[in-house]
């Protein structure tokens, strides 16, 4: 006969999953056992029965606090996207869904305190990251990977370090708010979509009267945004956006892309002179598979990237970033080979995930 969960409260799971750091994700569906995402292996916890969907249900209005009008809207528009703090402080950013009719919860755990960006990367590149944040007040700089790359993480990082060294206004739109910051040197305001403002396009819209030194935009989804943010970037702020492209070639392609044709060749001309730095990162398990590192691709938009930028030569970029590897930027197989060297990742993984070998530097 199987297991069933007759009662279980999801703040009880949530204890169990925030003692473990290596936890990420955590999945509950009826019919289902309770999983998690350790080390990026799904685990089930099969040993503790099945939940049912009444199980699901009332978690999920618990998540929404109780308001049965929240929970009326996700019946009616059949997902949601949100973010939850636990009793214990710490921020989950949660989606619920339905698949064959049943109700699916996942819940992405965050770090409840901002790392420094040397934990995240070799300390020469937060250093450079650092001179570039420290010395620029605007342009744009842009975290992208399609998913699982730790985009969220760096952008915390990166925006903890600006708190702790200016004396400036931080606006954040998101969606949803995941890490709350508290202000130190800066101004911090964090506007979420759907609770704060109706969408990114209404928030950047208002952006430039509310003061702001430095913007975070959550992603660029539109065209709307994309024209936002480099306006922005060019009116003298210094614009932090996210985007799910896998390298610094495929992000100005992608963000080209988001104009009409006709428009393209300015907004090129206009990106070229706006840009600052793309950063693109894919986190890979490190040797002894009890944790992950990240890898980063860096490029810095120098002349010669300018230059090739605005004469179309998308295709030339990968070779500037390889061969400036000592000048500020570097591949995600040159950051690869030097984790390799220090012993900290097997070639083996890595070589699978570019399915490609690696030559060492």
């Amino acid at each position: 006969m199987t297991n069933i969960l007759l009662s279980i409260d999801i703040e009880d799971i949530m204890d169990l999953i925030e003692k473990n750091p290596n936890i990420s994700d955590l999945h509950l569906s009826g019919d289902e056992s309770i999983a998690y995402r350790l080390n990026w292996e799904i685990i089930r916890q099969e040993q503790a029965g099945k939940l049912t969907n009444e199980n699901i249900e009332i978690m999920l209005r618990q998540l929404f606090q109780w308001n049965p009008q929240r929970f009326d809207k996700f019946l009616a528009d059949k997902e949601a996207d949100f973010a939850y703090l636990s009793k214990d402080w710490t921020s989950y950013r949660v989606n619920a869904y339905l698949k064959t009719g049943r109700i699916w919860i996942v819940m992405r755990k965050i770090n409840s305190k901002a790392k420094p960006l040397e934990d995240l990367m070799f300390s020469n590149i937060a250093d450079n990251v650092k001179k570039q944040i420290l010395n620029s007040k605007n342009w744009l700089y842009l975290v992208t990977w399609p998913t699982w790359g730790g985009k969220s993480t760096t952008m915390v990082a990166i925006l903890e370090y600006l708190n702790q060294i200016r004396n400036e206004n931080i606006v954040t739109i998101e969606d949803p708010i995941e890490f709350i910051f508290q202000p130190k040197q800066c101004l911090i305001s964090q506007r979420e979509i759907w609770h704060d403002t109706w969408s990114f396009k209404n928030a950047l819209r208002w952006a430039m009267r509310q003061d702001p030194n430095v913007i975070f935009v959550g992603e660029i989804r539109d065209t709307e945004t994309a024209e936002s943010v480099l306006s922005l970037a060019e009116t003298g702020h210094l614009v932090f956006s996210t985007l799910h492209t896998s390298s610094a070639s495929h992000t100005i392609n992608r963000f080209i892309s988001f104009f009409e044709t006709s428009v393209q060749d300015s907004i090129r001309e206009r990106f070229a002179d706006a840009l600052l730095w793309i950063q693109s990162q894919v986190l890979v398990k490190t040797k002894d598979w009890n944790n992950r590192v990240a890898l980063y691709e860096v490029m810095l938009n120098n002349i010669a990237i300018k230059n090739n930028l605005k004469k179309k030569d998308i295709d030339q970029l990968d070779n500037i970033i390889e061969s400036s590897y000592t000048r500020w930027m570097i591949t995600l197989k040159q950051y690869a080979e030097r984790l390799i060297e220090k012993n900290i990742i097997d070639r083996s993984d890595v070589e699978r995930l570019f399915n490609d070998k690696i030559n060492k530097i």
